[in-house]
């Protein structure tokens, strides 16, 4: 493929991600920002607000080892398909402990893998603190 043509794809594919992953966070806030506040938000890449259930935030209290003041939110949930159809990552090591922990998984530092029946569990109880961000993965061949 022409240089042109791939330039052109990759445009496009740019434009796209950035509206399907509109939902994603300005910025990220820790576990105890957001249970100090009043009404417990995020704010969204498009300036809207995303408010957070506070049962969420104490059930993650209760299941973080050591300091929660670690964990940020949301919890970043990554489909990238090069993994595999129902294959999801979970890469901060704070936030993969405390899932682990969520679903008893036995957890040994580094990315933790989720597969559907599991994101759907975890979708369940902490939809409000958990964000799914599509990664594409793709190749263009030569």
């Amino acid at each position: 493929m022409s240089d042109y043509f791939n330039d052109l794809i990759m445009r496009a594919l740019s434009e796209e991600l950035r509206i399907v992953n509109k939902h994603i966070v300005y910025s990220k806030k820790s576990l105890c920002d957001l249970l100090s506040m009043d009404v417990p938000y995020l704010i969204l890449r498009d300036g809207s607000k995303s408010l957070i259930d506070r049962k969420e935030l104490e059930l993650l209290k209760n299941l973080v080892d050591g300091d929660p003041c670690k964990l940020m939110l949301p919890i970043i949930i990554e489909y990238n398909p090069s993994l595999g159809e129902s294959a999801y990552v979970v890469r901060d090591k704070v936030a993969a402990k405390t899932l682990a922990k969520l679903l008893g998984l036995k957890y040994e530092n580094g990315p933790l893998i989720l597969y559907r029946p599991q994101l759907y569990m975890v979708r369940l109880k902490l939809r409000t603190v958990t964000t799914i961000v599509f990664i594409p993965s793709y190749q263009f061949n030569k």
